[in-house]
């Protein structure tokens, strides 16, 4: 796992539920809360570069959807799950240490890419 984590937001910016964005080192990411578990991708769109953040967050699939063509990512490996984007976003690790939520990106054998 990627030990270069960066903190991007207090635990109470993201209430379930919800998703935020964030950035870290430079990137900018979609934090979403499901259920009290965080989840971190990049917040634009592999098919046509809409913000993610924008979107809708699909619980009960642990999905986000893309506001623009209504493309599916997985919240837990950024691979698309819906049509048109074919291509995943990046995605990261999430770790809370006391009230700070930090990121870091996936390892490429974790994240399938």
């Amino acid at each position: 796992m990627a030990e270069n984590f960066t903190r991007v937001a207090s635990i109470s910016e993201v209430p379930p539920g919800q998703m935020i964005p964030v950035i870290a080192d430079g990137a900018e990411l979609l934090l979403a809360n499901v259920g009290g578990r965080l989840f971190a991708l990049s917040k634009v769109c592999s098919h046509e570069g809409a913000y993610l953040s924008e979107g809708w967050l699909k619980e009960e699939s642990l999905e986000v959807e893309c506001p623009l063509h209504e493309g599916r990512f997985d919240l837990q490996s950024g691979r698309p799950t819906k049509l048109p984007p074919d291509e995943p976003v990046p995605a990261y690790t999430v770790k809370v240490e006391g009230d700070d939520v930090l990121v870091a990106p996936l390892a490429v054998e974790e994240s399938g890419r």
